[in-house]
């Protein structure tokens, strides 16, 4: 009796075990962004990959959305397959893969510590698809993202060169104003001093 209540039980732990496993199997995998990869140029080459498709049907196509501050200056597809850019969307398109990589490269203009979103729609084969949206990480089905760093961001313009300063850290004024100002003071003060020497020598007695 203890047998059978054994194998019973235990039966019952497997069935359990094998469905929490086919419910996680959907987040499992999942589009993401694989790599960022800085150019040295203020662009950087997003990485998007996929390892499944819809059921058994494989993919065909991939629309990756940009959010605010990205903008795609171009594609890497994989051999066979194309990319379009219309807008904020890069869609890819070719014969059908089980697994892929597809990259845009892009400039990005946020502040470090931002997570940026893509969401992405999987199409397959057989008229199927799967829409990676989500913005919450633990989800079923949640949009690629990034932490954007200082390494992936645009580079800042260079600052502006404005007119040199004079010396001592001033501003020459227009026509060289201050050089001639100084010059009339040097001349005073020689005048003055001047003028002093002559009333002391005068002063003298004979």
């Amino acid at each position: 009796m203890r047998t059978r209540r054994w194998i019973r039980a235990a039966a019952v732990a497997t069935g359990v075990v094998a469905y929490l496993a086919w419910g996680a199997a959907p987040a499992a995998a999942h589009v993401e962004v694989a790599e960022a990869k800085p150019n040295g140029d203020g662009t950087t080459t997003l990485t998007f990959a996929f390892d499944h498709s819809c059921d058994d049907s494989p993919t065909t196509e991939l629309v990756v959305a940009l959010p605010e501050g990205v903008t795609a200056t171009g594609t890497v597809e994989p051999e066979g397959w194309s990319a379009a850019l219309s807008g904020d969307r890069v869609t890819f398109t070719g014969p059908g893969r089980e697994t892929a990589e597809v990259g845009v490269t892009t400039r990005i203009v946020a502040q470090a510590g931002d997570t940026l979103h893509f969401p992405v729609l999987q199409r397959c084969a057989d008229g199927n698809s799967l829409d990676w949206i989500d913005r919450t990480a633990d989800s079923d089905y949640p949009a690629p993202r990034l932490i954007a760093t200082n390494a992936v961001l645009e580079t800042p313009p260079e600052a502006s060169v404005g007119p040199p300063a004079a010396a001592g850290g001033g501003t020459p004024s227009e026509g060289g104003g201050a050089t001639l100002g100084q010059a009339v003071t040097v001349v005073v003060v020689f005048v003055v001093l001047a003028a002093g020497v002559g009333l002391l020598v005068a002063r003298r007695p004979a």
